[in-house]
């Protein structure tokens, strides 16, 4: 195999695009809120078609 297409250790982390822990905050919030207006809207959906 050739270490031309390896990059084992040789990945580095972004440290521009590390996260504050108020966006990770604000994003994990907004991700719950939208998976709850999913589960909302499938539990209308639901009962109006009973």
């Amino acid at each position: 195999m050739s270490k031309q297409y390896c990059k084992v250790g040789k990945v580095k982390p972004n440290l521009n695009k590390i996260l504050s822990l108020q966006e990770l905050e604000t994003k994990i919030a907004n991700f719950v809120d939208d998976i709850n207006a999913i589960e909302y809207l499938k539990e209308i959906k639901r009962n109006f078609s009973l």
